[in-house]
């Protein structure tokens, strides 16, 4: 009786090359196999942007580096890991140039936030959370809109969770600059 055939592995850069799906939505590379994610919903789009606003318009003014949505950042390899933050970071030193802003930025972003959207298991944010945090990301956040709150962790194994009358802070976003103020209750505004 023959075995049923193992799917091979793809690599980052065959990933890269894959059409989108469909039926929409993002992909990611988990350990070699391509994983597709719904699209999200309203909530999770709009605090994704309001966040990634925020952020972006403070990095800008301070000359501190660039903030995307949706970038792949290539974590690991063989086999390959390839993720998508909903909003990242990358400080100016190590944003790619040219050419290299075709593909999947190698290494983790500075900063990673992911919103979690209902259908999102806890354990896997966590484990998403700790393989930025392993490929060198400084902070990552995770926003659960259902409890209006942020989670903080930072690479030297400091978690702190922020609530809606509190405030992040350039230390939560790893910013090099001070002033960035971001209320809590303003990312869950209706």
């Amino acid at each position: 009786m023959a075995s049923p055939a193992v799917p091979r592995l793809l690599t980052a850069e065959e990933f890269l090359h894959l059409p989108e799906p469909i039926e929409g939505g993002k992909m990611e590379l988990d350990r070699g196999r391509v994983v597709c994610v719904s699209p999200v919903g309203l909530e999770h789009g709009e605090i994704a942007t309001d966040i990634a606003f925020a952020l972006k318009a403070f990095a800008d003014a301070q000359r501190l580096g660039r903030v995307s949505v949706e970038t792949g950042f290539k974590l690991a390899e063989d086999p390959d890991v390839v993720r998508a933050p909903d909003v990242s970071f990358v400080t100016a030193d190590r944003r790619p140039r040219g050419a290299g802003r075709r593909g999947f930025v190698e290494g983790a972003p500075d900063l990673a936030v992911e919103v979690m959207s209902p259908d999102d298991r806890e354990k896997d944010l966590l484990a998403k959370a700790g393989e930025y945090l392993d490929a060198g990301a400084a902070r990552v956040w995770i926003v659960r809109p259902a409890t209006r709150s942020v989670t903080v962790f930072r690479a030297g194994g400091e978690v702190e969770t922020r609530r809606e009358a509190d405030v992040l802070t350039s230390e939560d976003a790893g910013f090099s600059a001070e002033g960035f103020s971001l209320l809590v209750a303003s990312i869950f505004a209706e």
